[in-house]
C-alpha cells in the first residue's frame, strides 16, 4: 500500500531575506558591587534515614548562609518544601515530611533564601540548592 503526500515544494523555498537580519542590542551593563553580591546556602544536601524512621517523625537539615558583598545588616527570608524553623535567621532547621516514602526512594525539596540589605537602595540577592532525603 502505497501513501499519497501532497507537494511540499513550498517547503523547500528560501524564507524571506527579512527573515534572517535580527537586531543587534547592546549588552546589558552590571554594576560592579552587584557582580559580587553572593548568597551562598550550606548544610545538609543528602540526608539518610531508615522506612522506620521516616514513618515516626520528620527528617531535619541544618542550613546557613554565606554572604559576600553585601552590606549589614541583612534580612534574611527562607522559604523550603519544608517546615522552616526560623524564617528570618542567618541559620535554621528546616523539616521534611517524608512518612510516607518506602525503602529506596529518594525524595528531592527546595531550599532557597533571600538575603535583603537594608535602606531604600538595599539589593536583594537569592540562593537556593535542592536537598535529598534517601530513605533506606
Amino acid at each position: 500500500m502505497s501513501a499519497m503526500f501532497p507537494q511540499a515544494s513550498h517547503l523547500l523555498q528560501a524564507p524571506p531575506a527579512h527573515f534572517w537580519l535580527r537586531k543587534q542590542h547592546a549588552p546589558t551593563t552590571i554594576e560592579p558591587a552587584l557582580e559580587h553580591s553572593k548568597v551562598l546556602i550550606t548544610g545538609d544536601v543528602r540526608l539518610y534515614v531508615t522506612e522506620s524512621e521516616a514513618a515516626l517523625h520528620p527528617v531535619t537539615g541544618h542550613y546557613s548562609i554565606e554572604t559576600a558583598g553585601l552590606q549589614e545588616p541583612l534580612y534574611m527570608l527562607w522559604n523550603a518544601e519544608g517546615q522552616v524553623l526560623d524564617r528570618r535567621a542567618r541559620s535554621t532547621s528546616i523539616t521534611f515530611d517524608v512518612s510516607e516514602a518506602r525503602a529506596g526512594e529518594t525524595r528531592t525539596y527546595l531550599v532557597a533564601v533571600q538575603a535583603m540589605e537594608s535602606g531604600a537602595q538595599g539589593r536583594v540577592v537569592q540562593s537556593g540548592m535542592f536537598v535529598q532525603v534517601v530513605v533506606i
